[in-house]
């Protein structure tokens, strides 16, 4: 059964610590969350609120300077969460400017994903929007086409709906190309052309949120992750997109 999880840098402005942020969460019916850093907070006692919540630490984005200069000191906290996915959340414009420089992109995160699989974790990739530029190709649609096809299987994919709308394809398309590629999707809400509008509040925006949902469903993925990075009111976003989750879930 897919489960609803919120990425948690969507409420990184509220004035509380991670351990309060925690309980918020677990009034909803969010199951699960996704970090984007730890704040202050000991992964020790993150570990004992999860506990106590019942929330599942679906994965973590982390960020990949960190995780080639100080790997182990990096990834150990998420040992302590239980949380074995580790998602690198975007890659650079420039690993994704060409065929060639996709298939590098790939060979890199292929490697630090043998990596963390050899030391129990699973890496994933989170797509921006300019994975999805058009190549001048006969091989690939897009970069993001070149990168999967070159990537090694133990690297996954968290396809961020919405990003990928903004990018100008098809997320749909993607969810059902990469199926055996997904554990993790991102359900997020866009209005293409502006950037200001890479997320907004879910059906704000242009996604068709229920095909995606349905597509996510039909692939069997563990988690559809909600995200809104740039919300003006976390309160009010956690609670409404909580809801609507839940809906399009109960509806697929």
């Amino acid at each position: 059964m897919v489960r609803p999880a919120i990425q948690l840098y969507t409420l990184r402005e509220l004035d509380e610590p991670l351990t309060e942020t925690l309980p918020r969460v677990d009034e909803t019916t969010y199951e699960g969350v996704e970090f984007a850093g730890l704040g202050d907070e000991s992964p020790e006692r993150l570990a004992d609120v999860l506990v106590d919540t019942d929330l599942v630490a679906v994965g973590a984005h982390v960020g990949l300077d960190k995780l080639q200069t100080e790997y182990e000191a990096t990834v150990e906290p998420y040992r302590t969460l239980d949380c074995d996915r580790i998602v690198v959340p975007t890659y650079g414009e420039e690993g994704f400017d060409s065929a060639a420089s996709a298939a590098e992109t790939a060979d890199d995160l292929s490697s630090l994903a043998a990596r963390l699989a050899d030391d129990g974790f699973e890496a994933h990739y989170h797509n921006h929007t300019y994975e999805f530029a058009a190549l001048d190709d006969v091989a690939f649609d897009t970069a993001y086409d070149a990168f999967a096809t070159r990537s090694d299987d133990r690297l996954g994919q968290e396809l961020d709906v919405g990003l990928a709308r903004h990018g100008g394809v098809d997320p749909v398309t993607y969810l059902d190309r990469y199926a055996d590629r997904l554990s993790l999707v991102h359900l997020t809400d866009t209005v293409p052309g502006d950037d200001d509008a890479l997320h907004v509040e879910l059906d704000e925006g242009v996604v068709a949120l229920e095909a995606c949902v349905d597509a996510a469903v039909s692939t069997d993925v563990d988690w559809v992750v909600h995200e809104n990075g740039l919300t003006t009111d976390p309160e009010a976003t956690l609670e409404s997109s909580a809801d609507r989750v839940r809906e399009l879930l109960d509806g697929a």
